[in-house]
């Protein structure tokens, strides 16, 4: 006993303390794991229990900018030119163009075709001119023509098809002689009876007109019907001609309005289109008092009584105009006011009303009107009145 408390007890306790607290908080962190680990065991069970987690809904990119400007709308086509009208409203173009060139004359054999030649690209003075007149109306119509001379040349051309039968206005073909002669004749549809077909042409008779051709004969006959390749096709169809139809029509049909592109059917005291213009001066005006050559005029074929109107004249080929003062009489004729009925001047027929030859001038030009037309010379013109014309009377 006296051993026992005679051992240093109070030496160790601080030790004995230090061990009970050290003790105490590793009890304290084992029990606080244990909660913690059964704490997170419970979690994760109920995570397990739960439903699947829904995937946020994908989004589409950003559609970019456009790197380049938006189209801007198409622009309104211009308003529909008004429809033709009269009684060849349905005709092709350049069969309404040749209605206006009916009562043309040659001047005697195959003379005086020069304008026919000029828009038809093909063919001079002299020659069969019924093919050089088919491919003016067609070039004048803004189709290109077989540019030959000879009516057997649109059977062959690429520019043409044949058509199964007859359409108003179609290119009709003839041969002469022989079938297989390569002469013959050639025109546009305009009807036919059970024997002959109306063809409107020039060279027929030494004019245009319509003539009824007989659709067969010893030395005479119908070979078919061509179409320009680049026109809407038309609806083939026969053209019956009434009974009693004249076999010769020699002036335009009555109430067919002249087409806006023929140069031989300008209006009365409308533009006079692609009239021959040649150059005068130094002499007395019929008018009184001298022509100066300076001053920009004009001559036309008709005598005008009181005040005379201004001319604009304008060069066909390079477009220069001036304005003018009528200031003579001429050339060539002295009463042919062509302007008022729409004609074409009396001269182009090679021959002035009192006989002489001519250069086919319809109208004439100072030379300071010619110098600012740049027509040196002689050359072709379009020219108006710039205040309503004086009727003739």
């Amino acid at each position: 006993m006296a051993e026992l408390l005679a051992f240093p007890w109070m030496a160790i306790l601080p030790w004995v303390a230090v061990i009970i607290v050290y003790l105490g908080e590793k009890i304290q962190q084992v029990m606080l794991t244990r909660v913690l680990r059964d704490a997170l065991e419970q979690a994760q069970a109920a995570a397990k229990a739960l439903p699947p987690a829904r995937a946020p809904l994908a989004l589409p990119p950003p559609t970019p900018a456009p790197t380049t400007p938006a189209a801007r709308p198409a622009a309104l086509p211009p308003p529909a030119a008004p429809p033709p009208s009269g009684p060849f409203a349905d005709a092709p173009p350049w069969f309404q163009l040749a209605l206006h060139e009916i009562g043309f004359h040659e001047t005697g054999d195959n003379q005086g075709i020069d304008r026919y030649v000029q828009m038809a690209h093909c063919g001079a003075n002299g020659e069969p001119w019924c093919a050089i007149f088919a491919n003016a109306m067609l070039e004048q119509a803004g189709l290109q023509g077989t540019r030959s001379p000879s009516s057997q040349s649109f059977r062959t051309n690429s520019n043409f098809v044949q058509l199964s039968g007859p359409a108003l206005g179609a290119i009709t073909v003839y041969w002469r002689g022989s079938p297989s002669s390569g002469l013959g004749h050639v025109g546009f549809y305009r009807g036919e009876d059970a024997n002959s077909v109306w063809t409107l042409g020039g060279n027929e008779n030494d004019m245009v007109q319509i003539e009824a051709l007989p659709k067969s004969s010893g030395s005479f006959g119908l070979i078919g019907y061509w179409w320009p390749r680049t026109a809407p096709l038309p609806k083939a169809g026969v053209v019956l001609m009434p009974s009693g139809s004249p076999v010769h029509v020699q002036t335009p049909p009555a109430g067919s309005a002249p087409a806006a592109s023929s140069p031989a059917a300008a209006a009365p005291n409308g533009m006079q289109t692609n009239i021959v213009a040649t150059m005068f001066g130094g002499q007395q005006s019929a008018y009184g008092g001298p022509i100066i050559d300076n001053s920009p005029g004009v001559a036309l074929p008709y005598h005008f009584p009181g005040e005379r109107p201004k001319v604009r004249v304008k060069n066909v080929n390079t477009g220069a105009t001036v304005d003018c003062d009528i200031v003579d009489v001429g050339p060539w004729n002295i009463n042919d006011p062509y302007w008022e009925t729409g004609s074409r001047p009396q001269a182009e027929s090679g021959a002035d009303m009192t006989g002489r030859t001519t250069n086919k001038a319809g109208i004439d030009l100072t030379l300071a009107a010619a110098q600012a037309a740049q027509i040196d010379g002689k050359g072709l013109v379009d020219w108006v009145f710039l205040q309503p014309g004086p009727n003739v009377t």
